[in-house]
């Protein structure tokens, strides 16, 4: 199912992170669950599932429980870097 992270893992760029973004959103509806989240935390930190759902958490600034394009690329570049 997130067989797709692995290629998120070298990401630097923004429209490399907005693609990323984009595979990641495997429903297709422009937000990122905890869940659709976690691979890639989980390859890049090793985070588990539960990290993973406080980090959106975290950067959840409209709080709807998700990470829409912009707040996921906030949480990218807060940290892995630009």
């Amino acid at each position: 199912m997130f067989g797709c992270a692995e290629s998120c893992v070298s990401v630097s760029r923004n429209d490399d992170i907005a693609s990323c973004f984009d595979r990641l959103d495997v429903d297709g509806n422009g937000v990122l669950t905890p869940d659709e989240i976690a691979a890639i935390l989980q390859e890049r930190l090793g985070f588990d599932a539960e990290m993973a759902r406080y980090t959106v958490d975290m950067f959840d600034v409209d709080k709807d429980g998700s990470l829409d394009k912009a707040e996921f690329m906030q949480l990218w570049t807060s940290m892995f870097g630009q």
